[in-house]
């Protein structure tokens, strides 16, 4: 026996041959070479149990043998295994029928009888490589079909979920919100809207926004664990859930929601308040997937923490809404707009020192639209800035005729709106400064009135503005404070003049304790900033009193006034109020 080991020993070589004398000198070459697992066979068929129990990596084969040839064997073995083994033809003669029907059936070599040691042994040394390299190469492709079938599984999970929440996202959504419908299978839709995201990224950056979103998904998740929650966008989520229109459930669903959102959720040892919306569309048959979510997200109620059915009345108003967004432009040019002023009121002596001017529409195509509709749309189209630019000339000449006439006071003021699209355009404070300043009207009557979540939409920016209107002269006023994210911190940072007391809180004032001690707990706070307050909305006397006991500056309010037009804000004028008797004086 050579003292050489193959480098292939422990192949399973099978010799397969009629003639034993030939099947034991091949056994003894390949012992003597030092290959260890060998076999042999002289009857070919017993060939096909020994493959299927253990399948051989060579097969020696014999093509003439009674009962099966070689190649009746070699077509059974590649006809019933799922990879034939390699076969080294044996023969005593290789014609050249015999050699293509060989190669034709797969082998990979020929031996010819007499055997020659050498090259039987170099034949099956390279057979035995040339089949280890393709049964690697087998295995790495395998393997590369496994890794790419698990990467295309990732893919397609990724291409099908919220990477931040980890929810299923839009293409999952409408694949089985289709497949729901394809099914007939009553399926209520709601589209859950979430406010103050945005907000609360701004104030405490991305990184904490990110955390809430997912808080939030969680929170969604608890509330109803049962339907198929998908992510729609950033601040935007879907619940598909099993119910016929006619029932109620989707209803239910929908109040369980929203009561977990009622609840602040933690993040960084912080508690954040989110707000929900909720639109339903509950008749799902005979609607595309698209159609649905439409039509659920037209159902979205205006009002946080509320939530409706989708009606066919919402496509009239999404009409309307339309329309009026298309009529706003150039509603400036055409002369449409008009100002109407409310009386300040000084708690101190019932003189009226200053107004508030807002704004009026009466256009050609809908006549007179309340700014309660038409100002989110003008806001939401951008047309807010031509128009909030012209409320600022209409009322720099009003403010600069009247003080020419004399018919107010040096120090009467009159207070604008700034929305949040002025206030974020780069040169808004620079622009406002020189028209004032061209006006000839002293900045410091024109008080400029922000809403909190304005101020959100990009602190430093706003307060970059605020500062340089305020170094020029000009009133900052905080609009309806406390109904958005009141801080202290920017009440500090910023140049705050005035605090306009949300109406909210004057509604019950009168007869809620926690509305008492919140206006209080303002006014206190802004005497201590050295703030002004003026209190909104106010229309009974017994609010008005409690204002007064707190020690409010300023109020405003249909007890003394709604909006006038200019004339009627000078016959009122002309009396006052000075002389009821809350204020001390005596009716005559």
């Amino acid at each position: 026996m050579t003292d050489r080991v193959p480098m292939h020993a422990d192949a399973d070589i099978l010799i397969v041959d009629d003639n034993a004398a030939n099947v034991e000198l091949l056994l003894a070459l390949l012992e003597d070479e030092g290959y260890l697992r060998l076999d042999g066979i002289t009857d070919p068929r017993k060939v096909a149990a020994r493959v299927a129990e253990r399948a051989p990596d060579l097969i020696l084969l014999d093509v003439r043998m009674p009962h099966l040839s070689g190649f009746d064997l070699m077509e059974q073995l590649s006809a019933g295994a799922v990879e034939a083994p390699a076969v080294i033809i044996l023969t005593a003669q290789i014609d050249d029928a015999t050699r293509y029907r060989a190669l034709e059936l797969g082998a990979r070599d020929f031996l010819t009888k007499p055997f020659d040691q050498v090259e039987v042994l170099q034949r099956i040394r390279n057979t035995l490589h040339m089949q280890r390299l393709m049964k690697e190469r087998a295995e790495r492709a395998d393997l590369l079909e496994v890794l790419v079938a698990e990467r295309t599984r990732e893919l397609v999970e990724r291409a099908r979920s919220d990477p931040l929440t980890g929810l299923p996202n839009r293409v999952a959504l409408l694949d089985e919100l289709a497949a729901r419908v394809a099914a007939r299978r009553d399926t209520a839709v709601l589209f859950l809207a979430i406010e103050g995201m945005d907000e609360i990224a701004r104030l405490h950056g991305f990184g904490v926004a990110d955390q809430l979103a997912r808080a939030a998904a969680r929170r969604l998740r608890e509330c109803v664990p049962e339907g198929f929650l998908a992510v729609w966008n950033s601040a935007q989520a879907i619940l598909l859930c099993d119910c016929a229109p006619a029932e109620a459930a989707a209803g239910r669903l929908a109040e369980r929601l929203l009561g977990g959102f009622r609840q602040a959720v933690e993040v960084e040892h912080m508690q954040l308040h989110l707000g929900l919306r909720i639109g339903i569309a509950a008749d799902a048959h005979e609607r595309s997937p698209e159609q649905l979510v439409r039509m659920a997200s037209l159902a979205l109620p205006a009002g946080e923490g509320q939530w409706q059915y989708y009606e066919a009345e919402l496509e009239t108003r999404l009409q309307r809404h339309t329309g009026i967004r298309e009529a706003l432009r150039g509603a400036v040019e055409r002369d449409e707009f008009a100002l109407v002023y409310q009386p300040k009121v000084a708690l101190c002596s019932g003189d009226i020192v200053g107004v508030e001017a807002l704004l009026r529409w009466d256009g050609s195509t809908y006549g007179r639209v309340s700014p309660a509709e038409f100002v989110p749309i003008a806001e939401a189209s951008g047309e807010i800035l031509a128009i909030g630019g012209w409320v600022v000339r209409a009322a720099l000449a009003a403010l600069r005729r009247w003080r020419a006439e004399g018919r107010v006071a040096d120090v009467f003021s009159v207070a604008i709106n700034v929305s949040t699209q002025q206030l974020m355009q780069p040169d808004f404070a620079e622009r406002l400064v020189a028209e004032v300043e061209a006006s000839g009207v002293p900045p410091a009557v024109l008080e400029l009135e922000v809403t909190e979540s304005g101020l959100m939409q990009d602190m430093a920016l706003a307060a970059r503005h605020l500062d340089r209107l305020a170094g020029a002269g000009f009133r900052i006023a905080i609009d309806d404070f406390g109904t958005g994210h009141s801080s202290l911190a920017y009440l500090k940072a910023l140049p705050v003049s005035v605090l306009k007391i949300d109406r909210a809180f004057i509604r019950e004032l009168h007869a809620s304790p926690a509305d008492q001690r919140l206006t209080g707990t303002v006014i206190d706070m802004a005497r201590h900033f050295e703030f002004i307050t003026v209190a909104e909305g106010v229309e009974q006397e017994a609010q008005l009193e409690r204002l007064m006991d707190m020690g409010c500056d300023l109020v405003q309010g249909f007890m003394f006034a709604p909006p006038l037009k200019e004339d009627a804000l000078f016959r009122l004028m002309q009396t006052g109020f000075a002389h009821l008797p809350v204020f001390g004086g005596a009716v005559a």
